[in-house]
């Protein structure tokens, strides 16, 4: 290894496999660009157009190639390529290399880098630069690699999870995953009915569709009169994480509405006000023995007292909140019984956590599903998050091909991580 010559060391530096490719030597001028030059030759071939081994050489054409980085300055391999000439019918060509396409001036390895750097969390203007490279060029790999990963509608899963997200401009696109394993099924760019039935009329049998047993969804009651018009056999299920959500969520706004009731100066406004998150948690889960310094009220007290001290301001406000965290219990331990319990505990709550109670008792049979199974959308919520962080890091998409492209491209291909190596 440490008796390699200067041409070889250059070789495995470079990665250049090619043994056409000779003479290599490297230059750095002011510029702070890296510079290899190399020739490429090899004996006289057929020729492509009279079949004859009449071709001589002819001179050289010098050519730039783009290779990816060496210690984080831009590489360029300065390259005389052989040209040949058949004596018997005029043909003229170019030595070629698989280190690079035909006419092409970016090499394989570049462009195996930038497919590798869009499945990270990138904007593809930084690969552009760091692989020095135009944003277009990013652009065509990754319309060719999105190509590339079709999904192969092939079958579905006995379990869906399905949900939305903001897409681009402000488009809500569908999006519907595998329960078990937390593969995407689909992506569509809309979210109407129409849409969601034609493509999954299309692309999948009446029998296949049958196959799915359980669908899990929040509340909208949008996509309902369609789940059950393509997949007859399923059962729709309710997302216990949406339904804690929509719980806590008439919790605060009851406890918001009590607030305004006060002046901003009094102590009963600064209770509500400051210390919310101790009232979206459970009674038994209050600290009740250890004091704490509450820097609003300049006072000391318990987590239990404080809280207590906040619901004697409204008999209707500490209805609302033993009701709710009693429905939360329920939802978290996925117990149908203690739901019924709970419901037939409601009495005196505030008009937004009825409003919620109403929509329980309506969808009373997706609530149950959800008691005697353990699916949630929480998997589909993640992939969400992923969603807007691709999104994010590109300061948004205006081309729903880029994004799915793109979208398809970090979830599908799977690079593994490594460690540092330090020996």
């Amino acid at each position: 290894m440490f008796g390699m010559s200067q041409d070889q060391s250059t070789r495995v530096l470079l990665q250049i496999k090619d043994e056409n490719i000779k003479n290599l030597s490297t230059k750095i001028l002011s510029d702070g660009v890296m510079r290899v030059m190399g020739e490429l030759t090899y004996n006289s071939i057929l020729c492509p157009r009279c079949g004859k081994v009449t071709m001589n050489h002819n001179g050289h054409k010098t050519v730039t190639v783009r290779l990816p980085r060496v210690s984080e300055r831009t590489t360029l391999l300065v390259l005389k390529k052989q040209r040949f000439r058949c004596q018997n019918c005029g043909k003229t060509l170019l030595a070629q290399t698989p280190l690079i396409r035909k006419q092409h001036q970016i090499s394989e390895n570049t462009l195996h880098a930038i497919d590798l750097a869009l499945t990270e969390d990138r904007t593809m203007s930084s690969i552009a630069t760091q692989y020095n490279v135009s944003t277009n060029t990013v652009c065509r790999r990754l319309t060719l690699l999105g190509k590339e990963l079709q999904p192969a509608y092939n079958g579905l899963p006995r379990q869906l999870c399905i949900d939305e997200f903001r897409s681009t401009g402000n488009q809500m696109s569908f999006i519907a995953i595998n329960a078990k394993t937390h593969d995407i099924v689909t992506i569509l760019s809309g979210r109407k009915n129409a849409d969601i039935k034609h493509f999954f009329r299309s692309h999948y049998s009446n029998k296949t569709r049958k196959h799915v047993k359980s669908v899990v969804m929040d509340f909208n009651s949008q996509y309902e009169s369609a789940i059950r018009t393509l997949f007859p056999n399923a059962k729709l299920v309710a997302d216990n994480f949406h339904l804690v959500q929509m719980t806590l969520r008439s919790l605060n706004q009851t406890r918001v509405q009590l607030m305004k009731q006060f002046k901003p100066d009094t102590r009963e406004y600064r209770i509500l006000k400051f210390y919310w998150r101790f009232y979206l948690k459970s009674y038994d889960s209050l600290e009740a023995t250890k004091v704490w310094w509450f820097s609003h009220l300049k006072d000391r007290q318990t987590q239990e007292e404080l809280v207590q001290e906040g619901l004697g301001l409204s008999e209707q406000f500490m209805h609302t909140y033993f009701s709710a965290h009693q429905l939360v219990k329920a939802f978290q331990d996925r117990d149908y019984t203690g739901f019924l319990k709970a419901l037939g505990g409601v009495e005196n709550v505030s008009p937004q956590l009825m409003t919620t109670v109403k929509t329980f008792i309506h969808r009373k049979r997706l609530i149950k599903n959800m008691a005697h199974g353990t699916l949630s959308n929480g998997p589909i919520e993640g992939i969400n998050r992923k969603i807007k962080q691709i999104k994010r890091t590109a300061y948004g998409y205006k081309n729903w091909k880029h994004f799915i492209y793109r979208i398809r491209i970090e979830f599908l291909i799977k690079v593994k991580k490594k460690n540092p190596i330090r020996k």
